[in-house]
Formats: structure tokens, sequence, C-alpha cells
């Protein structure tokens, strides 16, 4: 765009503007006049407001309370096996994926201190680091 044309267009841009303040200026003096009343370009005052996304339910560690019910429903007809391996040690076969995902949890622990886990496989776990209390806790969770 050639620079000849800046001041026009400047001239016309300040003209505009002139015109809108006179009439913001004049509407400020005349409330309530028709032709100056605020009002929402979109009405929805009436439309009623929703929460997408609610919070769930928590469990232990703040883990969703869906987690513990999807591990409660996978175990409904699945025996999880247990042995002793060596003293303070367990292990569980047969664990069904959601509750693999929540085994630092079942353990009691939620920042992954003692007991420790340790998967052995897609549906095995072995817990290290056990008291006798831990183990009954583990296999009661597990439907032992």
């Amino acid at each position: 765009m050639p620079f000849a044309f800046l001041p026009e267009i400047f001239i016309g841009v300040m003209g505009a503007s002139s015109i809108g303040g006179e009439v913001a200026n004049w509407c400020h003096h005349h409330r309530g006049y028709p032709g100056c009343v605020k009002r929402s370009v979109l009405d929805i005052d009436s439309v009623p407001k929703m929460e997408l996304f609610p919070r769930q339910a928590t469990g232990a560690c703040g883990v969703p309370k869906y987690n513990f019910d999807l591990c409660h429903d996978q175990l409904q007809g699945v025996t999880v096996s247990s042995s002793i391996p060596k003293s303070g040690q367990a292990q569980f076969d047969k664990v069904p994926p959601a509750c693999m995902d929540l085994v630092t949890v079942l353990s009691g622990s939620c920042t992954g201190s003692s007991p420790r886990p340790t998967p052995c496989g897609s549906a095995c776990v072995v817990y290290s680091g056990l008291t006798d209390d831990d183990y009954a806790r583990i296999s009661k969770a597990l439907g032992g």
C-alpha cells in the first residue's frame, strides 16, 4: 500500500471513533433510551449450567472409586491364588487387570514404600516386606 493513502485512512479511522465516542457520550447522558440499552448478544441467562466433568468420588490414596469398583467387578467369578515363597513375601496369581493397576494401593501404601509390590507377569504380583497384617489385608482385598 502506498504511503500516500495513510493520512486518509488515519482520518477515516479517527472520524469513525469520534462518531462512536459521541454516540457513547449521548447514551451516557440518556440512560434507558431504547437505542442505548446494553444487551447480551447471546441470551444465555436462562440456560442451566452443567458440570461437564463431575468429580469422581475417591478411594484410598486419591484413586477414583471407579477403579476400585472395576477391580471388584473383575474379581467376580475369579479365584486369586496366593502363596508364600519365603518369609515376608507373598505371591498372588490370576489377579485381574483392574486390580493389577491397584497393587500399590492395595498394599496400604500411597507412596510406594513397604510393602513393595513387584509384577511377576500380566496377572501376577509378588509383595516383599510383608507383615502378617499386610498379607491378611491384601488377601481380603483380592477376595481371598
